[in-house]
């Protein structure tokens, strides 16, 4: 469970727009995973139970959830209601508040997996060291690689690859993408080269690689407002 100490990335920061823009997927999921919706008069519950009230802000645990969530769905197809299932069962059965958060997440993968599939994964600690008959598909595998954990939770997210250095820190400039160790946002380098500025001259300027930059800006484009 979380507490005081880990209020830097369980406290609200983002907006849904923000968050939808970060996990690639639309403002309206962003809701409906963590409010629930109604489908043809039907109450859906929200995906994610840890979301406080109605407060329209999303944690940086949260948006590594819906990340993580995201990709499950892209990459097995999988329903709704079967990413539901599995997500209460992994908080349930291993007593874990933020499942798609932590990093047990690869280890339970081939659990939750089973679980989409409608097989019960078994309950017994044994079963976490033997060979899951499922696995993690390659997108979760991708974003869990992606993700430095402290305290057996998320804490920093290189969406691009730890090989490059941008960094989602709830730490730093209020957790929105900066370059590591700079604390220059990849918006700031964006606002610069839509003003016209060269490549070579922010390169320069910022003391970067060139080839940062334009990784930078690619990025940058993916989760442009």
């Amino acid at each position: 469970m979380t507490n005081g100490l880990n209020s830097w990335r369980t406290q609200p920061m983002y907006s849904f727009g923000e968050a939808a823009r970060l996990a690639h997927v639309s403002s309206s999921t962003v809701r409906n995973w963590l409010l629930g919706y109604t489908d043809r008069d039907r109450e859906i519950p929200p995906l994610f139970s840890s979301h406080t009230g109605d407060v329209p802000r999303v944690s940086f645990l949260q948006l590594i959830e819906i990340t993580v969530a995201a990709k499950f769905r892209k990459a097995g197809g999988v329903s709704y209601s079967s990413v539901y299932a599995a997500y209460a069962n992994a908080q349930e059965s291993y007593n874990l508040q933020f499942p798609f958060a932590h990093l047990k997440l690869e280890s339970l993968g081939g659990h939750i997996i089973a679980r989409m599939h409608g097989e019960e994964p078994g309950q017994s600690h044994q079963t976490l060291d033997s060979p899951a008959q499922w696995s993690l598909p390659g997108l979760v595998l991708e974003t869990v690689h992606q993700i430095v954990y402290e305290e057996d939770l998320a804490a920093r997210w290189f969406p691009v690859g730890q090989d490059q250095p941008i960094v989602v820190d709830p730490r730093i400039s209020t957790g929105i993408p900066t370059i590591v160790g700079r604390g220059v946002t990849v918006q700031t380098i964006r606002r610069r080269w839509k003003a016209g500025y060269k490549i070579d001259f922010i390169a320069q300027d910022l003391a970067l690689e060139t080839s940062l930059v334009e990784t930078v800006l690619q990025y940058g484009e993916q989760v442009a407002a």
